[in-house]
């Protein structure tokens, strides 16, 4: 079998330049709440979305209840060449629109001790990355869309007063299509690949309520899950000594969901302020290279060298506001800390260290029923690429995220 090593970089990368806030291919939950807050609530979840930020919250939510929120993501990234490789380009205007969906169910056992269940729809990585048609870097990267879902459920306990724990299931689910042009010195083709493929793992989760004092300790991690993709690759205008290989063709690859850890508090500084941080781990080392093999002589392997990202976030939320008891306000802000090789930096991964600061509103129409509003910032470290390999030039990127919700409580 020949294999054919050509510069094709992978989708899976490309939702870095997105919206992410820590490495690789990572959006944040739609949830409006946490948009307002900055995610930074894993020791003070109040709804259903808890079984996706910090399952064991659920113990001690009475009730059924049901939220959804729909999230806009705007990205704004521009190229920018160098002196010997001079131009400039911006991503097409593209809107993202990821959902989040989310029920729960809580009560007491005959023994007293409250348990809840619940389980989410998602969307916690993905987008699409459009470029001018036929732009300076065509050849590295011209559109992606890709979308990871995730469906959770699981359950908590409260054996302690005080003390929850909880655990979940999860199945990712991945899906991407790109296209890029290759060029045969004497004229330009097109590559297509289009691939599918899942996996399951598992969640655990505590909240500890420290005794005298309105301190809350959460934490919450999920471990990786490794996905096998399978699909097709599509070659148009093929030279013929190339036929061979670059034919249509089954296609597989290896991606993996990282392993994430949040560890965060919470602190009622009134009844009706709550000021919150957490400081979250993405094991993105688990991201070497991206691979695709086919079947009929087509490999594909472009190495990324990821390393791991930190998240420090920080939020307070404000309820029952005197000048309207109805309104609850929030804030929040976050710094991620992205150190990945800029030797591997290309149209198609841009991530690097970002800032993101966050605003919110809550509204409750009725005892049961609440509308939430978040909006996010995020604007990220000038990235400039290194190296032979890398393709020329610096990346400009900030993101603009929106989010509206609902949640419905049963009050049971």
């Amino acid at each position: 079998m020949r294999t054919f090593k050509i510069a094709l970089p992978l989708s899976l990368a490309l939702t870095a330049s997105l919206a992410a806030h820590a490495g690789g291919y990572a959006i944040p939950a739609e949830n409006a709440r946490e948009i307002g807050l900055s995610q930074a609530t894993v020791a003070a979840q109040t709804g259903p979305e808890a079984v996706y930020q910090n399952s064991s919250a659920l113990a001690g939510q009475e009730g059924l209840a049901v939220s959804a929120s729909l999230e806009m993501l705007y990205n704004i990234t521009t190229w920018t060449g160098t002196d010997t490789f001079p131009g400039s380009a911006t991503l097409k205007p593209k809107a993202n629109f990821p959902p989040q969906i989310a029920v729960s169910y809580g009560n007491k056992l005959p023994n007293g001790m409250p348990f809840g269940v619940g389980a989410g729809l998602l969307i916690p990585g993905g987008g699409s990355l459009l470029w001018p048609t036929n732009w300076v870097g065509s050849q590295r990267i011209q559109d992606v869309t890709q979308r990871v879902y995730l469906l959770q459920a699981g359950g908590a306990l409260e054996p302690i007063d005080g003390v929850k724990i909880g655990a979940t299931i999860l199945y990712y689910r991945a899906q991407e299509t790109l296209s890029q042009n290759l060029n045969y010195l004497d004229h330009l083709g097109l590559a297509k690949l289009g691939l599918a493929g899942g996996a399951v793992s598992f969640g655990v989760s505590g909240e500890f309520h420290i005794p005298t004092i309105p301190l809350v300790i959460g934490v919450d991690y999920r471990h990786k899950g490794d996905m096998t993709l399978t699909g097709d690759a599509h070659f148009e205008q093929v030279p013929p000594n190339l036929a061979s290989a670059l034919q249509d063709q089954g296609v597989t690859e290896r991606v993996t969901a990282p392993n994430e850890l949040f560890i965060g508090a919470s602190y009622k500084v009134q009844p009706d302020i709550t000021v919150m941080g957490s400081y979250s781990l993405e094991r993105w080392i688990v991201y070497q290279s991206d691979t695709f093999v086919g079947d009929k002589g087509f490999t594909v392997s472009v190495p990324r060298n990821y390393k791991n990202a930190y998240v420090f976030r920080i939020g307070a939320e404000w309820t029952h506001t005197p000048f309207l008891p109805a309104l609850t306000l929030r804030l929040g802000a976050l710094r991620s800390v992205s150190p990945q090789p800029t030797d591997t930096v290309s149209p198609s991964l841009t991530d690097g260290n970002s800032t993101a600061i966050s605003v919110g509103a809550g509204y409750d129409l009725t005892k049961n029923l609440r509308l939430d509003v978040g909006y996010q910032f995020a604007f990220f470290d000038t990235v400039t690429a290194s190296g032979i390999e890398a393709f020329p030039g610096s990346y400009d990127t900030h993101v603009h995220i929106v989010s509206g919700g609902i949640t419905w409580r049963s009050g049971l």
